[in-house]
């Protein structure tokens, strides 16, 4: 039995698709198996993957199921893994050699962690590196649920590797999430709701970064976030009415910041008035609320 199962759910991306999978291969650490989920894929995509099985038989498994999104394709590759932990690899990104090395071993020494993750170079749709995004590493490892779901830091899902028994306690992806997006940030809230993270502050993985991918979807994205803030801060529970706020505020400056970007000063200044409304002591929307109204002149 594999210690690391890599998840790669593919849906037309025949062109990145040998790329991922060499990745995967060329890893330092070489107890895995590959499940590799086509969602539905009307490329050659399994002609693609057969190629690979030929040569490595024993490493990759391929399943094939009708287009159901994201969140379905990579429920469907965990139930049909085997290793103790679970390993995401997208059929457009691309892993370093040292990225499962670095994290198996963190996760065979301390039996508290249940996730750990890196950083991220971003590439462009030609393999070009386009930027390595600052971190803040003190948001990032403990138990940080509250720092995940302010967004004052974000868990690259190109990075993360997660015990098996994390989904048995907290279940898999919500489906509901599917096409939207946010699918894999609702996973690691829950995760961090119950097990510590850690953060290694290295470039692990290079994430491609185009026009077609899920998250340039700016309305999805917006509506999964919006779907996530209610499943964990309800409207009508007193208790986490804070929490909630402040995690509004965070998503309508982000609106606002877009607007801004754009030079849609009415726009802009609508959503930061969105924003400052949920959470007054919030520094940045009356910093760019201003600079909209200025600019608006």
């Amino acid at each position: 039995m594999p210690k690391v199962s890599i998840l790669i759910p593919s849906y037309n991306s025949v062109n990145f698709l040998p790329i991922s999978i060499g990745s995967a291969l060329s890893q330092t650490y070489q107890d895995f198996e590959i499940i590799v989920i086509d969602d539905g894929s009307t490329d050659n995509t399994k002609e693609v993957v057969r190629s690979f099985i030929d040569r490595y038989p024993s490493k990759i498994h391929y399943f094939w199921q009708e287009n159901k999104g994201l969140a379905v394709a990579r429920n469907t590759g965990i139930t049909h893994s085997q290793g103790e932990y679970l390993a995401l690899l997208d059929s457009d990104d691309k892993w370093l050699p040292c990225r499962l090395e670095e994290e198996v071993r963190i996760l065979d020494t301390d039996a508290s962690v249940g996730l750990v993750h890196g950083r991220v170079t971003c590439i462009d749709s030609n393999g070009n590196e386009v930027r390595t995004g600052k971190r803040h590493p003190q948001f990032l490892s403990g138990y940080i649920f509250d720092n995940i779901f302010l967004r004052k830091e974000d868990i690259a899902c190109p990075t993360v590797l997660f015990r098996r028994s994390c989904c048995e306690e907290v279940g898999m992806f919500d489906v509901k999430l599917s096409r939207l997006g946010c699918e894999d940030r609702d996973l690691w809230l829950r995760i961090a709701q119950k097990y510590k993270i850690i953060f290694v502050d290295k470039v692990l993985s290079y994430y491609r970064k185009s026009s077609q991918s899920m998250s340039s979807n700016q309305k999805k994205m917006i509506e999964a976030r919006l779907y996530v803030v209610d499943k964990y801060c309800p409207a009508n529970d007193q208790s986490k009415r804070g929490l909630r706020n402040k995690a509004l505020a965070r998503i309508f400056r982000n609106i606002g910041d877009e607007f801004l970007l754009k030079k849609d000063f009415v726009n802009a200044r609508q959503e930061y008035q969105k924003a400052i409304r949920n959470d007054p002591l919030a520094f940045w929307p009356w910093i760019n609320w201003i600079k909209a109204v200025l600019n608006a002149r």
